[in-house]
């Protein structure tokens, strides 16, 4: 979890969250140095990954914990099967 507000108002002020932020289609890169930063400042976060079907599209989720009572889900997706998420 997050010591303080300030550590997760300054991860998401970063040029990668802001990025994150601005987009519903990700690359592997962007998410990888998201991952990086939320582990260099030890905040807890979990990813999630559904590969596509005939029906559905692929989708990543990361979840960013704040408190024990909020969270942030950053959901990507909305992608052709073939342009990758």
């Amino acid at each position: 979890m997050l010591n303080t507000s300030k550590d997760f108002f300054n991860i998401l002020k970063s040029k990668v969250f802001l990025n994150l932020m601005n987009t519903s289609r990700i690359n592997i890169a962007e998410l990888n140095a998201a991952i990086t930063l939320l582990i260099k400042s030890n905040i807890d976060f979990d990813v999630i990954f559904t590969s596509g079907t005939n029906r559905l599209f692929p989708q990543a989720i990361l979840t960013i914990f704040i408190n024990p009572n909020t969270n942030i889900d950053f959901i990507f997706g909305k992608a052709q099967p073939d342009e990758g998420i």
